[in-house]
């Protein structure tokens, strides 16, 4: 199974990403918006038996509707856009010394549906996500144009992810946001706004 995802803030447990945040020394608060009484940013500090005091050194702020993952020592985080992957990677192993934050902005305007050759300036394993692709074409219009992009070292594949309009989605109020990929049985397990926990064949996801 791919490493665990959450979207910030929406579907995030601050206790499970603290908790893998532990093994580096690291811990994090919620800096919250008192308007609308949510986190607007996710602020990651050294870890200590204080963690209710806010005023320690800030290491990382990930900010509002960030999709992130913690796998092989680094911390992933990502946003979307039409066509677009916006994707960083910081090493946690030296956070507390030097932070070290990569990025890759990834145009999927370029790559066709399928398996295509693909540059990995991350170093991305096992990577799954939703993408909104300006090209796809249904015969509804208000179908949504939602693909998988699952990375893997050199290759980035390109599924249409029918499976949502065929669930009865929602144009601009549900929609997928995290993803896990049993590799195994070839399955996807995901989790969205709105909408309920859901399961799919990947074979299938593509109707």
């Amino acid at each position: 199974m791919t490493a665990s995802q959450f979207y910030f803030p929406y579907l995030f447990d601050l206790d499970k990403f603290n908790d893998l945040l532990a093994q580096f020394g690291l811990s994090s608060y919620l800096k919250m918006d008192d308007r609308i009484k949510m986190g607007k940013e996710l602020v990651v500090t050294k870890k200590s038996f204080l963690n209710f005091l806010k005023h320690k050194s800030t290491l990382l702020i990930i900010p509002f509707g960030a999709t992130l993952m913690i796998q092989n020592d680094n911390l992933f985080y990502w946003s979307t856009e039409y066509n677009k992957i916006d994707i960083r990677r910081i090493g946690l192993k030296n956070l507390l010394d030097t932070a070290i934050c990569e990025s890759q902005c990834i145009d999927l305007s370029q790559y066709l549906i399928g398996h295509n050759k693909f540059e990995n300036r991350l170093d991305l394993v096992d990577f799954v996500t939703y993408v909104r692709k300006e090209d796809l074409k249904y015969d509804q219009a208000y179908y949504e144009k939602f693909i998988l992009v699952f990375i893997n070292k050199d290759d980035i594949n390109l599924i249409p992810f029918d499976w949502f309009n065929k669930s009865g989605g929602d144009y601009g109020y549900v929609w997928p946001a995290i993803a896990k990929f049993d590799k195994e049985n070839f399955k996807l397990y995901g989790q969205g706004m709105r909408m309920s926990d859901f399961a799919v064949d990947i074979e299938k996801a593509c109707l």
